[in-house]
């Protein structure tokens, strides 16, 4: 029975690492595919873009958030790069062109910086990809069908930036 229960376990380990080697190639060609799907697709309208974006934060894991208010369109973030805090205040604005953009002044460790940062959004039906400009890859923001995988879902209304950001602002 353990003979049985090994050879049935080993066959399960090669043909899962077979369909795995067999992904590879076919990863490489959905992002062909997502690029060229982006391209044909057409700019999200201003308002759309408005909607999305408007009195949200922005998950970015346990790498921080971004908050973007719609009093005086102010931008505000925290971000942990190796366990070194740092935040964003500024300005986010959309440009047209289904594009969203945020200019901000970065402090941390290292010191103070400034920085435009934009993404660019084209939507195909319910579907809506994303890059970040100017050399971003294009990915699926959001699938047509809901998917656990949308960056999307990222996107939670009210703000999850601005306790975060005034513990890093006291510490010395």
């Amino acid at each position: 029975m353990k003979r049985v229960l090994g050879n049935c376990i080993g066959t399960a380990l090669a043909c899962s690492i077979g369909v795995f080697a067999f992904q590879l190639p076919a990863t490489a060609k959905t992002a062909a595919q997502v690029a060229e799907l982006a391209r044909q697709a057409e700019a999200v309208p201003d308002e759309g873009i408005y909607q999305m974006y408007q009195n949200r934060s922005w998950l970015w894991g346990r790498n921080g958030a971004g908050y973007f208010a719609v009093q005086r369109r102010q931008f505000s973030a925290w971000t942990s790069d190796k366990g070194k805090p740092g935040y964003g205040d500024g300005t986010w604005f959309i440009p047209g062109g289904g594009k969203l953009c945020f200019r901000a002044k970065w402090h941390g460790a290292g010191g103070d910086a400034d920085a435009l940062t934009c993404f660019e959004h084209r939507q195909a039906g319910r579907a809506i990809y994303q890059r970040k400009i100017p050399d971003g890859d294009w990915y699926v923001f959001r699938n047509s069908h809901r998917s656990l995988a949308d960056e999307f879902l990222k996107i939670k209304y009210g703000d999850y930036v601005t306790v975060q950001q005034n513990r890093i602002k006291a510490k010395p």
